[in-house]
């Protein structure tokens, strides 16, 4: 159509975008779902707006869930979208290599924020030894354990993503 804009920067695409979507969209869901399973365990011992360990379980709930693991979510989206993304024209091994590229993205991502809060905890601790530590799983420990998992999920949902675009093309 002459004179149409697209709502895309250029280079990308609608099937990328929807892509990368059905693939972080599915493991936000399942995160979704498997913490709210834990919630709702949980809360018919402690009650779900009563404080377990410092803090509610509602708010564990969306500290876990929602905003411990966005950094992951955001790195691989931008990764699937922009720079590699599953169309359904690239053959299988090559949209599940730039998923584990994708999964990589979200888990420098996680340790990037987990550096920078370990570090800023750590200057207010005082003790060089806990600054460390923090330092240590803030930045490896708790990505990797949290990027893996979620890599191997990006796995899944980008093999499903790359079916389903290859039978509903646009």
């Amino acid at each position: 159509m002459p004179g149409a804009t697209s709502v895309l920067a250029p280079g990308v695409s609608i099937v990328a975008t929807t892509g990368a979507a059905i693939t972080v969209v599915s493991v936000v869901l399942v995160e979704f779902l498997a913490g709210l399973i834990g919630l709702l365990g949980t809360s018919t011992i402690v009650g779900p707006f009563r404080s377990h360990g410092g803090t509610s379980l509602v708010e564990a709930f969306v500290q876990n869930v929602f905003v411990a693991r966005s950094p992951f979510a955001l790195a691989a989206f931008l990764v699937l979208a922009f720079l590699v993304p599953v169309v359904p024209r690239a053959p299988l091994p090559v949209v599940l290599l730039r998923t584990v590229l994708a999964g990589a993205a979200g888990t420098v991502a996680l340790a990037l924020v987990g550096i920078v809060t370990a570090v800023h905890d750590a200057g207010q601790q005082g003790s060089v030894g806990q600054g460390l530590g923090r330092v240590l799983v803030g930045g490896v420990t708790t990505p990797l354990q949290l990027g893996l998992p979620m890599t191997l999920m990006l796995l899944g949902s980008a093999s499903a993503a790359w079916l389903w675009l290859g039978r509903h093309p646009r």
